[in-house]
């Protein structure tokens, strides 16, 4: 009786990560367009910030540093991290958070047949079938866009750009998780996003890498600690209570979160036809994760609790 009431415990509190660990990367998109600040700058301040934070858990949990090993194999699956996450903060900063959030949420209609191809898993083509009704979903959420507020072509470029990426960073890091802690992965990831995102800053965008206000520190160290750090250690302590399935499932609800968000903290404003074309995204990937719940793809997703890899 005690073990079982422990474990309904455990599975609550698992829960409440989990949708903290949502909540908290749904804002992220918010977060960096509240900063009014270009987002290359956003980008790889903050990675430089997560870097030193992660460092220090490192050093406090594990009583170690960086290891050549690590970065060894770290660097693809970094270089692909750090890309990803400028290309999406400059995106999100083109664009609405709503089609940059919903167009970033197609991550799984990517990374499933690619891991079954490299994982030498079966592919169900049933399971892209539904992809389909997200795809079309997508288009109504773009195509009815507001013309004259915040969506822009140019942001949704920005965006597929990080979408190719986060997958790229998904199926590169499998490998780099196994045997490794969260601290450990973090700590060797995140130096080397920082790296890859200056040479961006520098000859993409000069001068914008030192542009900054004290609002934009402010909105830089929340995203550092709140999507960089507490929502990577929250997702680990969610896996030990709930199963992969049930993560894959609410981690749908993120871009639809990310979207009242703005609404809320960005007077941002959705069309009718958009909530249809949303609606229609949330259930292709629900019927895409139901199909696929047991291929490696989908943990790797699940893993890092995050679809459009915004954080």
């Amino acid at each position: 009786m005690n073990r079982l009431r422990i474990d309904r415990h455990g599975r609550a509190g698992g829960l409440l990560a989990l949708v903290a660990v949502i909540a908290a990367f749904s804002m992220g998109s918010t977060l960096v367009k509240l900063s009014h600040t270009h987002g290359v700058t956003v980008a790889f301040w903050r990675m430089c910030l997560c870097s030193l934070i992660w460092w220090a858990i490192l050093w406090f949990s594990e009583h170690r540093f960086l290891r050549l090993d690590d970065l060894k194999a770290s660097l693809l699956p970094g270089i692909a991290f750090g890309v990803n996450i400028t290309a999406f903060f400059v995106g999100v900063t083109k664009t609405s958070v709503a089609s940059a959030e919903f167009t970033g949420a197609l991550t799984p209609l990517l990374v499933v047949p690619l891991g079954a191809y490299f994982f030498k898993e079966r592919l169900r083509l049933s399971a892209l079938a539904f992809g389909v009704i997200s795809l079309a979903g997508l288009a109504i959420v773009l195509f009815n866009a507001d013309p004259n507020g915040e969506f822009s072509w140019g942001g949704i470029a920005w965006i597929g750009c990080a979408l190719c990426l986060w997958a790229t960073y998904l199926l590169t890091s499998r490998a780099l998780r196994q045997g490794r802690t969260v601290a450990v992965v973090m700590a060797h990831i995140t130096p080397i996003a920082a790296l890859v995102a200056l040479p961006i800053g520098l000859i993409a965008f000069p001068g914008e890498l030192t542009t900054f206000t004290v609002r934009s520190w402010v909105f830089i160290g929340i995203l550092a600690v709140l999507t960089g750090t507490l929502a990577h250690g929250l997702m680990v302590f969610a896996q030990k209570a709930v199963p992969i399935g049930i993560i894959s499932m609410l981690q749908v609800s993120q871009p639809a979160m990310a979207a009242l968000w703005s609404v809320w903290l960005l007077d941002s404003s959705v069309r009718a036809i958009q909530i249809l074309g949303m609606a229609l995204v949330i259930l292709g990937l629900i019927a895409v994760t139901v199909k696929t719940q047991r291929s490696s793809a989908l943990e790797l997703l699940a893993s890092e609790g995050e679809l459009a890899g915004a954080g």
